[in-house]
């Protein structure tokens, strides 16, 4: 019986220390930033990877790993952990210069590319 519980635990832990996390601290990620100036005051930068279907949301606390999925207009990213579309938490659209950004409940509206 003991051998069990710790044979459980074991695999717990080896689990958790498995698992996939899409938001990084702060990412090497050294390539080409767009910035997006948003209404009221709000902005990020992207950048998007070049010959991959992916990208990087840079946020003042923390960075996004994204991936492009399909779109009826324009493209669509969201959070890049296995989550299905329905429940993303984090969603971009871009078409052309302009961007919606959805983080949770906060939204990003009528942002355009600074450049």
């Amino acid at each position: 019986m003991k051998y069990r519980a710790l044979l459980i635990a074991l695999v717990g832990v080896g689990l958790i220390g498995c698992s996939y996390n899409a938001v990084e601290p702060k990412s090497a990620y050294q390539g080409e930033f767009k910035s997006y100036a948003c209404q009221d005051d709000k902005s990020f930068k992207v950048a998007y990877m070049p010959n991959e279907p992916k990208a990087l949301l840079r946020l003042p606390e923390n960075d996004y790993r994204l991936v492009r999925v399909r779109s009826g207009s324009g493209v669509k990213y969201i959070l890049d952990d296995g989550t299905s579309e329905t429940l993303n938490p984090v969603t971009l659209f871009t078409k052309g210069n302009q961007a919606r950004l959805e983080l949770g409940r906060v939204v990003y509206k009528n942002c355009v590319t600074e450049e």
